[in-house]
């Protein structure tokens, strides 16, 4: 009897033990996510667009994220929570120039968030617009060579647009700042009579492509060269920029680079709208590579287009004449018509200069003011001159009749004109600048 009550005790112990057991033992806590990585917006990169797209990578273990975002460097602020995917997008503010913080916070399945603030990122939001435009532009390039004490106030006051020339692309890549007492000089008269100042930028190998080729075929190539240009317009004080790359072509791929280049650096100038960019393109007469570079997708990039609309010369036939009026009527149609370049950015290149036909050029191109130094009428477009071994020989040029004629023909369909160079010009009532912006009103 007693053995019995005591095998009753026992299963009595067991049942009560197993019952106080609770059946299976529950599992762990899941173990905490790891933290993602940021992908975009980059850490210090810029964005244009109010609409930003939040991505990362997914991190171990997390089944959702809350994303921070905010100016302080740990932002504090959830803009989301528990947003399943790896991206997310959100509206910024459109405050130019602020830069704002961000990173995501994984959660685990039990909805715990991993504490990931060490991998905060930034960027920064900037606005890329075109400084305003400002009436018809009048503009005058003055090379380097030349001597600033030559040319008066008022032919600085007859343009709207100086353009000193140039600073040279280097085997670097970068630029080569060319007659910095010069500058100096065509910077204090230009700024003086109320004109802005541009740096003209061409190709520092003697054959006006080789260095710019080279440069901007890579992505860092370009990306030193649009520094380094910034960094000579701050240095400076210039108003803009003009590229005279002569000449992209198709045949050698270099219309993309170009084309690449020139978004580029328009993005960089157009920062807060504070830079212009120009450039001085062919004239578009003639069919091919050269003419097919323009691609019209630079048109939005550039603010004014410089036609060159002259030096169509042969040294083999006789009696042609390098720019005349139907050349720019040609160029004109050409750009503004069969491609669709807007008119406002639109500015017509007069010769300040004459060239002869069926003979070679060199040592017989004349400037204008000496082509009247030898008798030469400012209201023709032709003059007997003597020179280069030359003697008596026919010299086309650009007199004020023809000048008036473009002025007109510029101010109806397009927004300017532009001369190559203000130095060759007559410096007195002869002007061709003079003729230019008196058809067309501009005071002086």
């Amino acid at each position: 009897m007693r053995s019995k009550l005591y095998w009753l005790l026992a299963c009595s112990v067991i049942i009560n033990a197993c019952s106080k057991k609770g059946g299976v033992t529950p599992p762990p806590p899941p173990p905490p996510a790891g933290c993602s990585v940021n992908a975009a917006p980059a850490a210090g990169s810029f964005v244009t667009n109010t609409s930003v797209t939040f991505s990362w990578s997914a991190a171990s273990g997390a089944t959702a994220y809350d994303i921070y975002f905010g100016t302080a460097n740990i932002p504090v602020t959830t803009i989301a929570t528990n947003v399943t995917t790896t991206s997310y997008t959100y509206t910024i503010p459109a405050t130019a120039n602020a830069t704002y913080y961000w990173y995501v916070q994984p959660r685990t399945a039990s909805g715990t968030p991993t504490s990931c603030s060490s991998s905060v990122s930034s960027f920064t939001y900037i606005n890329i617009l075109a400084p305003p435009a400002f009436g018809y532009y009048v503009v005058g390039y003055f090379p380097s060579y030349r001597n600033p004490a030559d040319v008066p106030d008022v032919k600085f006051r007859m343009t709207n647009v100086v353009v000193y020339a140039f600073f040279t692309v280097n085997p670097s890549g970068t630029l080569d700042v060319v007659g910095p007492s010069t500058l100096a000089q065509v910077y204090a008269k230009a700024k003086a009579n109320n004109s802005k100042v541009f740096v003209g930028i061409n190709d520092g190998s003697g054959d006006g492509k080789t260095n710019f080729k080279n440069m901007a075929s890579t992505a860092a190539g370009r990306n030193n060269f649009v520094k380094d240009v910034m960094s000579k317009v701050r240095q400076y004080s210039f108003d803009g920029v003009d590229m005279d790359w002569e000449f992209p072509t198709t045949s050698d791929g270099t219309d993309g680079t170009f084309t690449l280049l020139m978004k580029e650096l328009s993005d960089s100038l157009h920062r807060d709208a504070k830079y212009y960019l120009s450039a001085a393109i062919t004239a578009g007469k003639y069919s091919g590579g050269i003419r097919d570079a323009i691609r019209n997708e630079i048109f939005p990039y550039v603010d004014i287009f410089n036609i060159m609309a002259y030096d169509d010369f042969s040294t083999t036939v006789p009696y042609r004449h390098h720019s005349d009026y139907t050349l720019a009527q040609t160029c004109l149609n050409y750009w503004l018509t069969t491609r669709g370049m807007p008119a406002s950015k639109a500015v017509l290149g007069l010769p300040a200069y004459g060239r002869p036909s069926g003979i070679t050029q060199t040592n017989t191109v004349l400037t204008y003011k000496s082509i009247l130094a030898q008798g030469g009428n400012p209201l023709y477009d032709s003059a007997i001159v003597t020179a280069g071994g030359f003697t008596n020989y026919t010299i086309y040029y650009n007199g004020q009749y023809t000048v008036k004629r473009k002025a007109k023909l510029a101010k109806d369909i397009a927004n300017g004109v532009m001369m190559w160079e203000k130095w060759q010009d007559a410096m007195d009532d002869n002007s061709l600048l003079k003729a230019a912006c008196d058809t067309v009103g501009r005071t002086y």
